[in-house]
């Protein structure tokens, strides 16, 4: 019987994501995207990264819409593809 606290085979993130996978749906984004994106990793608010960014929060619904269409996650699922995309 295998204990609870034993090692999941996979990759060596916390969330078993291929970094190579990760690497190339954030590469897959547009300049602008992978701002949104990494901000959105970050842990910035809604309207200080439309602020930072020089846009309106309605354009950034846009870009953030695109960016989880793009990567295929919701929101919080993110700063995932963006840790997991620069781990080695």
């Amino acid at each position: 019987m295998a204990s609870a606290t034993s090692k999941k085979e996979g990759f060596s993130n916390i969330y078993n994501l291929n970094p190579a996978h990760a690497k190339a749906l954030i590469d897959s984004l547009t300049p602008r995207e992978r701002q949104v994106a990494e901000l959105i990793a970050m842990g910035v608010p809604h309207r200080d990264i439309a602020k930072k960014l020089g846009i309106s929060p309605k354009t950034l619904d846009i870009h953030r819409g695109n960016v989880r269409a793009k990567l295929g996650v919701p929101v919080y699922g993110i700063p995932r593809i963006c840790f997991c995309a620069t781990s080695t």
